[in-house]
């Protein structure tokens, strides 16, 4: 997905993945997944990719404010993500 937000143009498929939350609506069927992503800019954008199964779901790109919709604590991250938002200061890992 393309989109121009504050005079930026972002790419999807040019953003790094750093986390993933799946969607399902009422009758637990999967209805598509928002993706924290970080642009080559070092911009956070929460993506939402939508499949059209849920009517209150649908495709979006904007940028991540942790104060409003989404909290780092929303997305799954496999290790390497973990890692990644680690060093960009987005968590902190305790072992």
């Amino acid at each position: 997905m393309k989109a121009t937000i504050n005079g930026k143009r972002y790419d999807t498929l040019k953003c790094e993945v750093l986390g993933k939350h799946d969607h399902y609506n009422h009758s637990n069927t999967y209805s598509g997944t928002t993706y924290l992503l970080r642009a080559s800019d070092g911009d956070l954008l929460v993506w939402t990719d939508a499949n059209g199964q849920d009517c209150h779901l649908s495709d979006d790109l904007s940028m991540f404010n942790e104060n409003e919709n989404w909290s780092i604590d929303d997305f799954d991250m496999d290790d390497d993500q973990e890692k990644r938002c680690a060093e960009l200061g987005l968590i902190e890992i305790v072992e």
